[in-house]
């Protein structure tokens, strides 16, 4: 009975995950060719579906149009240049949170090398302060929360859509949240080198624990510097391909058939527009 229940939930995540990439190809393509107003049918086609009778019928409809206006208007003149800002934006503050951390072991220079603990250097008061913490804690955040939410293993852990989350992943993406929000604050502390902040009067020292509480805090963020490098030189497909002697390798070649996989998926996805 739950292998049958489990086989049910993977089969109705598997449909979801289906309709989700169809969805977002045939956006995609629509972007592509310029058909704004396509797109835009494809985000807002089914909030248009349903509308009431009556008054509050034609405000909700007149709601609807506005806002399909405004989508198309960002998806034909804002979305490319917005984006293309937020990868710029994204890019400085990576930029500037790995100098950082390259300079922590140096507690002199460094400081003055890192642009984090320069705007943190004197008193602001508690506003400023705040506004300036915001901008930095949240993108550090938001990149180390986001692979545990795209992280999936099936029949183990996995967020999905639509309902289909099962209870013990919610709970164990809650455990993992809760338990990186003190060492990403602590790490943030570190980075922008202010020392005696109640936070850190609050969890007691950390130079009491053997080497994990002593060097290596400021030893290990520099791990992140030659992450980088693997990212930016596509080191990781290759000590895949090593470590799995080929069989973990993604190949877009003709399968043993004969069949191209790029042709069979606009078939796919040109019958599903149909």
């Amino acid at each position: 009975h739950s292998s049958l229940k489990v086989s049910a939930l993977e089969a109705r995540r598997a449909a979801s995950r289906w309709d989700d990439h169809v969805q977002r190809c045939l956006f995609f393509e629509d972007l592509d060719a310029e058909h704004y107003k396509a797109a835009a049918e494809l985000v807002t086609g089914r909030l248009h579906l349903g509308f009431p009778r009556g008054f509050a019928g034609h405000v909700k409809s007149f709601l609807w149009l506005c806002w399909h206006k405004l989508l198309v208007f960002w998806l034909r003149h804002l979305r490319s240049r917005a984006f293309r800002c937020a990868s710029y934006a994204c890019g400085a503050l990576s930029a500037v949170i790995v100098l950082g951390q390259m300079t922590m072991l140096d507690e002199g220079r460094g400081g003055r090398l890192s642009a984090l603990a320069y705007i943190f250097r004197g008193d602001r008061g508690p506003w400023t302060t705040q506004a300036l913490c915001v901008v930095p804690l949240g993108y550090m955040t938001y990149t180390a929360y986001f692979s545990i939410f795209r992280l999936r293993v099936p029949g183990w852990y996995g967020l999905y859509d639509n309902h289909n989350t099962d209870m013990g992943s919610l709970l164990w993406c809650a455990s993992i949240l809760a338990r990186l929000a003190a060492p990403l604050c602590y790490h943030f502390l570190l980075l922008i080198r202010v020392r005696g902040t109640t936070f850190q009067r609050f969890m007691g020292k950390m130079n009491v624990v053997p080497v994990l509480g002593e060097s290596f805090n400021d030893v290990f963020p520099c791990v992140v510097v030659v992450l980088c490098l693997f990212n930016l030189l596509n080191v990781y497909s290759h000590i895949v391909r090593i470590l799995s002697l080929g069989t973990v390798d993604f190949d877009l070649a003709a399968g043993a058939a004969g069949d191209d996989p790029l042709s069979e998926g606009k078939a796919l996805v040109e019958r599903e527009r149909r």
